[in-house]
C-alpha cells in the first residue's frame, strides 16, 4: 500500500504539493487510509491492489 501512496501523490492525486512541504508527506498514514478502500493480492505471482468498492 505504500507504493500505492507514493504513486497517488506523485500523480497528483491529492494536488499540487509545494517542495518546501515535501518531506512531511507521511506515506505510511496515507497507505493505512489506502487499506480502508483498497485490497491487496497476489496472484500467480503478479501482486495486485484493487478497490474494494
Amino acid at each position: 500500500m505504500k507504493a500505492l501512496a507514493e504513486r497517488f501523490v506523485d500523480d497528483g492525486l491529492f494536488g499540487e504539493i509545494p517542495d518546501h512541504l515535501a518531506h512531511y508527506i507521511d506515506y505510511d498514514a496515507i497507505a493505512r487510509d489506502l487499506s480502508m478502500d483498497y485490497t491487496e493480492t497476489e496472484i500467480a505471482g503478479e501482486r495486485l491492489i484493487y478497490r474494494c468498492h
